[in-house]
């Protein structure tokens, strides 16, 4: 079950778009993300109620993440919960 999905842009320049990031919280407090420009995913178990871009790009940026099989299909797979970017 999916808690909160988000998206947002990190500004970096890894693209002609940017860094483009989808993030989704599942009812089991773990984060998974894609990003869509480096096409890179990662999961981690979110410490307390605070999610938001801050907390996916901290855990992202420090390592904390790692990619998983459960973050790659909701990246890769059509329809998975982060394979879409709306901005």
């Amino acid at each position: 079950m999916i808690k909160n999905t988000l998206h947002f842009n990190t500004g970096r320049q890894y693209s002609a778009q940017g860094q483009r990031i989808t993030a989704t919280l599942h009812a089991d407090q773990c984060v998974t993300f894609w990003d869509h420009d480096r096409m890179v995913d990662g999961e981690f178990k979110l410490c307390g109620d605070h999610f938001d871009a801050s907390v996916v790009l901290s855990a992202y940026d420090q390592g904390i993440a790692q990619p998983t099989t459960r973050s790659h299909e909701n990246g890769m797979f059509r329809g998975g919960c982060n394979a879409d970017f709306a901005a």
